[in-house]
């Protein structure tokens, strides 16, 4: 028989990225428990206060000591002298401390708990201020209902550990909204399992919703693999599948026909699209055709400072002639035609591959902008690739989250005529990109740089590369790869790569620059970058892969080297001395997600963590969802980052292709290193990228 017990729970220690979770609790005669909970165990993490029954089994750890090994976890509504701590603790009954908790129990005793689910705040106001009775049963009302949804999510099969997020978009109506349509859920989780629930709850084969919520899923299936958009063939052949084989043609004209008439979708027999996605296409080219196609010549707008476009344009080419006097070298023809290009559009693109000099134009625009007295606002998705642009160009740059939180909270204002400079633009996805022009003035100017044979944005739909190939947009494309870029060799063998052209890479033979291969199976690749740690150690390197599963993904890397590091902290999830990615925006410390740091401390209920030379003390309880084992991560993760050496993991998967090759290959500076399938890398060179392969919408 398992141990049970009810706890109040005391301290939240450690919450892992598949829900387990560790946490200590007080028992109702004050011992104190420390639980382990498995994935699966709690429907949610715990919340300090709240009161849970816990079954499973005591077992003795070397260094915590008798812990409680979850089984099974429910949440309860406390009830009698358990009621005192329960409103004293919970976060969410603030201004109720241990005092004011037992002058109400004492004022009501048992029969509280019945006043509080018949919110009865009249009554608890003759001990408690009016406001105070109205938030303790408001608040005592949700966590009723969260009890609710999660034993109606258990009954029809759906993870328990959704209630939270039905929660934040129904409130209270979340039971009641799925009780009307059950397909509603296929917002948040699988198709398989949605079906299921409807079934059990007495849906019929070929009832509307059903049909409606099967053409949702397939749309909302392909938007997670990046397509706002769906050939019509492409539904005929993945609703039968879904609705069962016994559908017609006819029966899938029938279903898209009640789709769109009920504006689930839209489109016609060209394909359709969820309705959020056509909307934030439509939105964006609207905006930018609004830009382009603005009457006013952009030339003579600087404040009167030009009578003529003449006047304008030979001002330009004089700040032009300075710096090129000031750094010691001439713009190529391409550099100045798009420094030129950047003053006389009011949206524009500049795009080409490694090394091409893209900073040095962006130094150069900073320059002219200055005199020209235009502010120049820039950023980049990434937090590596902000700082590093604004190391490159000397000027302050930061996140697009960043970006969007300042002006949302109104802690920036930008100016009228300024400049909004996006660096790695290749990354934007649609929302990213609506986001910034629904927060830009009318009148600025946007300039996105990047490269379209980078990796498309993690996100649904392509921005960058589809204005980067636009016939309307302004854009220069730079090519000519400059004479110190090209002496590691990286940038000329990624000029091929470009290109689909494999290269000719040599044997690894120690640290030096330049590219090599080192061949071997998926099972050796560990052993591999044991190797090239051993040969890079003191050097800044970095591991980058395309996958996270198996015997060569980033999970496995990772826990490759975090088990010889970690041997004197096993249950913590990382140890001193350790590489960390940061995964939030967390803007009160500074921490954007992607930015890289390393572990100098960990003790009981925090991780210090050293982030680009400030130390931080992450909450060991944050820690799933704050912090990652950073010896190997993803190329998207690493893109608008650069490493003194990279050693880039090659499998054959489906998502290798020729982008992720060449963005990965173009992060190293000094030395990048192939491990794994020449055959593999070779067959994702030649092929088509992935980004050709997306459906979507047009943006221009």
């Amino acid at each position: 028989m398992p141990d049970s017990t009810t706890l109040t729970v005391s301290t939240l220690t450690y919450l892992a990225p598949d829900g387990a979770v560790i946490f200590s609790g007080r028992s109702p005669d004050g011992n104190s428990v420390r639980v382990v909970a498995g994935k699966n165990i709690m429907p949610r993490p715990p919340v300090v206060g709240e009161l849970w029954d816990i079954a499973g089994k005591f077992r003795e750890h070397s260094k915590y000591g008798w812990q409680l090994y979850a089984q099974h976890a429910r949440y309860v509504v406390p009830k009698g002298r358990l009621l005192v701590r329960y409103l004293a603790d919970h976060p969410s009954f603030s201004g109720i401390g241990i005092g004011k908790a037992q002058t109400i129990y004492d004022a009501f005793g048992d029969q509280l708990v019945d006043l509080l689910n018949a919110g009865d705040a009249e009554r608890l106001s003759s001990v408690l201020s009016a406001s105070m009775a109205s938030q303790l049963v408001s608040v005592w009302a949700e966590n009723q209902a969260e009890a609710a949804v999660v034993a109606f999510l258990d009954e029809h099969g759906f993870d328990i550990r959704l209630a939270n997020k039905l929660r934040r978009v129904w409130g209270t109506q979340a039971i009641q909204m799925l009780e009307r349509n059950p397909y509603y859920m296929l917002a948040f989780t699988s198709w398989t399992r949605t079906d299921a629930a409807a079934t059990k709850m007495g849906l019929q084969l070929d009832d509307t919703r059903r049909l409606v919520g099967a053409v949702e899923a397939v749309l909302y299936s392909r938007l997670h693999d990046g397509h706002t958009m769906t050939p019509i063939q492409i539904l005929h052949e993945r609703l039968p599948a879904l609705l069962g084989r016994w559908v017609t043609d006819n029966d899938v004209r029938t279903a898209i026909a009640l789709a769109t008439s009920e504006n689930a979708i839209v489109g016609d027999d060209n394909g359709f699209q969820p309705v959020g996605a056509a909307s934030l296409e439509q939105r964006i080219s609207e905006r930018i055709h609004s830009m382009l196609n603005h009457k006013r010549d952009q030339r003579m707008t600087q404040g009167g400072l030009f009578p003529t476009a003449s006047a304008h344009d030979a001002f330009i080419s004089t700040a032009i002639a300075e710096n090129e006097q000031h750094q010691g070298f001439a713009l190529n023809a391409q550099q100045r035609a798009a420094v030129n290009m950047v003053f006389k559009a009011p949206f524009s693109v500049l795009t080409g591959g490694a090394g091409v000099g893209k900073t040095t134009v962006l130094r150069v625009i900073h320059s002219v902008a200055s005199k020209m007295r235009i502010d120049v606002v820039q950023m980049a998705l990434a937090g590596r690739a902000a700082k590093r642009m604004g190391e490159a160009s000397g000027h302050d740059a930061m996140t697009i989250a960043k970006f969007l939180h300042l002006v949302r909270t109104g802690q920036l204002e930008v100016a009228s005529g300024s400049l909004i400079v996006i660096d790695e633009a290749s990354m934007l996805d649609l929302t990213s990109m609506f986001q910034i022009l629904r927060h830009a003035p009318m009148d600025v100017r946007i300039l996105l740089i990047g490269d379209a044979a980078q990796l498309p944005p993690i996100g649904f739909g392509l921005v960058f590369h589809q204005l980067a190939s636009s016939a309307v947009v302004p854009r220069v494309e730079l090519t000519e790869v400059h004479r110190q870029a090209a002496e590691t060799g990286i940038p000329l063998i990624a000029a091929s790569i470009r290109e689909h052209i494999v290269p000719d890479i040599s044997p690894y033979a120690g640290t030096q620059t330049g590219i090599s291969f080192i061949e071997c199976d998926n099972d050796g690749v560990t052993s591999v970058l044991q190797r090239l740690a051993n040969d890079w150690d003191g050097d800044e390197w970095q591991v980058l892969s395309a996958i996270r599963m198996g015997t060569a993904g980033i999970n496995a890397v990772n826990a490759f080297f975090h088990e010889s590091s970690a041997k004197n902290e096993p249950d913590y999830p990382v140890a001193i001395g350790e590489p960390v990615i940061h995964l939030v925006n967390d803007y009160e410390r500074g921490l954007m997600n992607g930015t890289l740091g390393r572990v100098v401390d960990v003790d009981e209920g925090k991780i210090h963590v050293d982030f680009e030379g400030t130390v931080h003390a992450i909450p060991a309880a944050e820690a799933a969802e704050r912090l990652e084992l950073a010896y190997a991560i993803s190329v998207h993760k690493a893109q608008g980052s650069q490493f003194d050496r990279v050693a880039v993991v090659v499998t054959q998967s489906r998502i290798l292709d020729h982008a992720l090759i060449y963005t990965a290959l173009t992060r190293g500076v000094e030395q990048v290193v192939f491990v794994g399938g020449r055959e593999a890398f070779e067959t994702a060179v030649r092929a088509p990228a992935f980004t050709q392969q997306r459906h979507v919408g047009a943006v221009v």
